[in-house]
């Protein structure tokens, strides 16, 4: 995985900058507030690990950036997900399911996921998948309400 030193370094009018930069909740706002007023610095210079990555990662799952459908589903998409959403059994995914569930957020929200953070034995990734699917599935039912 990439460190924020790759990130920082990028021309900033690149797609991969723009993506990274892109808050994902509340905690990436709030931040962004302290490294412009100094406060992070100062917490920085103070002590080693204060905990705030944690507070950060806390606070954008709690409260997560509100997520705007960019692009329509293609019919194959509406298809394929179709598939997917008939033989799914709760919170049991296999790798083709992760495969294009990823495929599918990234390319209607816009919003990318690093498939390395999708580990098969954690917790956190049940998470995530439920939060995915929970946002397809309401693009999936708007198609069927038209």
């Amino acid at each position: 995985m990439k460190n924020q030193n790759y990130y920082e370094s990028l021309d900033k009018r690149t797609k991969e900058y723009k993506e990274y930069k892109q808050s994902k909740g509340l905690g990436d706002t709030i931040e962004k507030v302290l490294k412009k007023t100094g406060v992070k610095a100062i917490v920085d210079a103070i002590t080693d690990d204060c905990g705030c990555d944690g507070r950060r990662d806390k606070l954008n799952e709690m409260f997560p950036r509100n997520v705007k459908a960019v692009r329509c589903m293609t019919p194959d998409q509406y298809e394929k997900y179709g598939e997917y959403i008939e033989g799914r059994t709760l919170n049991i995914w296999k790798d083709a399911d992760i495969t294009l569930l990823l495929a599918l957020y990234q390319y209607i929200f816009a919003i990318r996921y690093n498939p390395i953070d999708f580990c098969r034995t954690c917790q956190g990734t049940a998470k995530k998948l439920l939060k995915i699917t929970t946002h397809l599935d309401e693009v999936y039912n708007d198609y069927n309400n038209k």
